[in-house]
């Protein structure tokens, strides 16, 4: 009897503290004065909560981003590293760009990153990236769920004897050719492996008799799946890219449905410097009359990601809904007058414009990589139309339509 009523004595000192403790709290709450909520905090509160495709991917409370797919740790484990510590026990593939030669455009070096990380995973080496062209991709991306960057110092610490360099790159396909039937095992000795490299080389790789054992899971796997896991394992925005996109999001559109265009124009007075499209520049006039559908301020906001200003004027002067951030357009490999800090600015504004397309509610694709890779890692079909450059109009697809209609790879 003495032992219950020492226990009912303390519940019921521990009810009376919870109690003061939740009425003491709710009076601190309520006699709170409104302000003491910032305007930004209120509109980044109201924005988790909005329905939209952009939610998939970001978290605005503290502004944090959520991965799309990402290949497993299992099948990363032959290859990832947790410290720098294991640097010293491993041999390594690196993806090159920096000013000794030309990279491409930032699709063009994601299809060598990502065939560079597979060609990892296919040799059980250490995949590192240093991309310092025109700056450090740290500029706009961090590493994902695999770190890319542990390793990068130790490697510049090795002798050059260590290394062994190739060039994959453009015209460059001989080697490319041979990777299907190379034998990787007795053929690469260097503890460096370094490749420069623009070229997807998804399919030669499956092909590969090692990607049975070392990397099954590719040969079940569609290639759109596996740019997806690739770029969203290797990748994420770092937090200028997230908060500068929740300031477009409550400045712009605010609960409204995103419609995103790449508009890839090619040689241009804003970019004379780049190459002709081989199959034309698209019909932009032709783009623009389909975004006219959306053109209602009410329920949508449209952005548009191109190489030509006057696309963003035609858009200014065409589409009310037309949302423009006003950044300068930089081509990030072929340079004209740009000072290092304006290229790099011009890194960073590819890369938030292709994240910005990436969290898309609807996208409209021309024939690019940076486009197509951005509607790769946004990862589903819905919604997804490209100008067709045979039949020169802006028809309804999905994701597996876009190698066969534009045919990049």
């Amino acid at each position: 009897m003495e032992i219950r009523k020492t226990c009912i004595q303390v519940f019921l000192a521990e009810l009376a503290i919870t109690l003061v403790l939740v009425f003491s709290y709710l009076f601190i709450y309520e006699a709170r004065p409104p302000s003491a909520l910032t305007p930004d905090i209120q509109s980044e509160i109201q924005f988790k909560h909005q329905d939209g495709f952009w939610n998939k991917r970001i978290l605005t409370n503290v502004i944090q981003y959520k991965s799309g797919r990402v290949i497993s740790d299992e099948n990363l484990e032959n290859i990832k590293i947790i410290s720098v510590n294991q640097c010293k026990n491993r041999r390594f593939l690196m993806y090159k760009c920096d000013g000794a030669s030309l990279c491409g455009g930032m699709g063009d070096r994601q299809k060598g990153i990502i065939s560079t990380f597979l060609l990892s995973l296919l040799t059980n080496r250490t995949f590192v990236l240093d991309m310092t062209k025109p700056c450090k991709v740290e500029a706009g991306l961090l590493p994902g769920v695999y770190n890319w960057s542990l390793c990068k110092e130790h490697i510049k610490s090795l002798p050059k004897k260590e290394y062994l360099k190739l060039n994959l790159m453009f015209g460059n396909r001989s080697y490319a050719k041979e990777i299907e039937n190379f034998d990787f095992d007795n053929q690469w000795t260097a503890k460096v492996v370094l490749i420069r490299c623009n070229t997807m080389l998804i399919d030669k790789i499956s092909r590969h008799n090692y990607t049975k054992t070392r990397i099954s899971w590719l040969l079940d796997t569609t290639i759109e799946e596996t740019i997806h896991k690739v770029l969203h394992t290797l990748f994420q925005p770092n937090q200028r890219i997230l908060e500068d996109f929740v300031k477009l999001y409550n400045n712009h559109v605010q609960g409204k449905h995103l419609v995103c265009s790449h508009i890839r124009i090619g040689k241009n007075p804003t970019l004379p410097k780049d190459n002709r499209l081989l199959r034309g520049a698209p019909n932009s006039t032709k783009i623009l009359e389909f975004l006219k559908r959306y053109d209602d301020s009410e329920k949508f906001a449209i952005y548009i990601a191109t190489d030509s200003d006057a696309v963003r004027k035609d858009a200014e002067s065409n589409l009310t809904s037309y949302v423009n951030i006003n950044r300068p357009i930089v081509h990030v490999d072929r340079r004209m007058n740009e000072s290092v800090a304006e290229a790099c600015e011009g890194l960073y504004t590819g890369i938030f414009e292709q994240f910005i397309l990436s969290v898309c509610d609807t996208i409209v694709l021309t024939r690019s990589n940076f486009g197509c890779m951005a509607a790769y890692m946004r990862g589903v079909s819905d919604n997804i139309f490209m100008y067709n450059p045979a039949s020169r109009e802006v028809e309804q697809y999905n994701l597996t339509d876009i190698q066969r209609v534009f045919k990049f790879f």
